[in-house]
């Protein structure tokens, strides 16, 4: 993806269509990460809950008369929209604040229980260890020029992030980088290993990872 590329709503429609009519079925979460050439992130920008994706599908395709093209995909999405809104009837409070959780929005375990830290690193920037992914590019953002890179562009779709990276020939070449909190979430999140030349994480727990790994706490520690 080139620099300031950010995907188009009816592009993400489209692919998760695709994805649909492969399965024959309304995708979960995971199964999109699998199918999909889309991060999950771009529809979380999107739609607060996953739940919610097939009725928004169904009210884009009507508004731009794409009805007769995915005919069999909206079949799909009107009867899964129709099943959640019974379903949603009969939950719970408890039940419903659960199901509109997101993963940006992990509840805690208890009630009172405050906020957890990493580890202190001390690091100028960040003073505890990253916890998740967000906290990853944080941190690469605060030691990126220690670490030979120019940051050019971020973005919510893969990859990550694009930068100038300071070779041993002294010239500055462009890579592509995906952030994950562990290495192997590279594979859980269905990315493709084509489409970035760099992983960069606080734990590198991917044996034989097919990419170079810049594993951040390693280069805190020294």
């Amino acid at each position: 993806m080139g620099s300031g590329y950010r995907v188009t709503t009816d592009k993400l429609f489209a692919d998760w269509a695709r994805v649909t009519r492969k399965l024959k079925k309304i995708p979960s979460q995971t199964q999109y990460c699998v199918d999909g050439k889309h991060s999950h992130r771009a529809f979380y920008l999107r739609w607060a809950s996953w739940r919610e994706i097939p009725e928004a599908m169904v009210e884009f395709a009507e508004a731009n008369r794409l009805v007769r093209k995915w005919d069999d995909v909206i079949k799909l999405a009107r009867k899964y929209a129709e099943q959640e809104k019974k379903a949603a009837k009969k939950r719970t409070p408890k039940e419903k604040k659960a199901t509109e959780t997101t993963p940006q929005q992990a509840a805690p375990a208890r009630a009172d229980a405050g906020p957890a830290y990493g580890r202190p690193i001390m690091h100028p920037a960040m003073i505890t260890a990253p916890v998740n992914e967000a906290g990853v590019m944080v941190l690469f953002g605060a030691m990126a020029t220690r670490l030979g890179f120019a940051i050019l562009h971020l973005q919510a779709d893969f990859p990550d992030c694009e930068a100038l990276r300071l070779c041993r020939d002294g010239r500055w070449r462009r890579v592509r980088i995906e952030f994950e909190f562990e290495s192997r979430n590279f594979v859980m999140h269905g990315h493709d290993q084509d489409g970035c030349e760099l992983i960069v994480c606080w734990k590198h727990n991917w044996p034989n990872c097919p990419l170079e790994v810049v594993e951040l706490s390693r280069m805190v520690e020294s």
